[in-house]
């Protein structure tokens, strides 16, 4: 039997969310762990079909969470990146602080930054300051500059545990 973790989301100004996930390999202050949607999603010209696995990794003291997104023919949908704050990783749980900006990696190498507007707005809004959102913007460029050695390095986690992806 697969074991179960909570993922949880805190967000800036709504409610947290949490999600049910499998875990597939804990490593301390390192995860990673797998879902599957049951619904599609759309966000201007990025689709993800209903079934689409995402495997998701997160480390302690990184910016961000990574998922790699799968569709249900197998092939690559695309990496999305969380900009977030205090990765957390209990037993049987993580969590992270959404820092609202988010990245759209395509397989063909587009990207996309996404939800600038959440950001300027929780700024106008006092929910977070003007420094927090340019070292968010920062963290954003970084990780578009190195986005193919944290690809590599994440596929080559998930290869040494035995953790195949169709097409990567």
């Amino acid at each position: 039997m697969t074991a179960t973790v909570t993922e949880i989301k805190h967000n800036l100004g709504k409610p947290d969310q949490s999600f049910p996930c499998d875990l597939l390999h804990h490593g301390g202050n390192r995860m990673v762990i797998s879902y599957r949607s049951d619904r599609a999603y759309r966000h201007r010209d990025i689709r993800i079909p209903s079934g689409t696995l995402t495997l998701a990794y997160y480390e302690e003291g990184l910016p961000y969470v990574l998922w790699k997104m799968i569709g249900p023919d197998g092939n690559l949908a695309g990496h999305y990146v969380h900009l977030c704050d205090r990765v957390r990783i209990g037993p049987d749980r993580v969590e992270y602080d959404d820092q609202l900006l988010d990245l759209w990696f395509f397989p063909d190498g587009d990207s996309r930054i996404l939800d600038e507007d959440e950001l300027r707005q929780a700024c106008d809004k006092g929910l977070i300051d003007r420094r927090t959102a340019d070292r968010v913007r920062t963290s954003a460029a970084e990780v578009m500059g190195e986005i193919h050695g944290i690809v590599t390095n994440f596929d080559g986690l998930l290869a040494s545990l035995g953790i195949g992806t169709h097409s990567g």
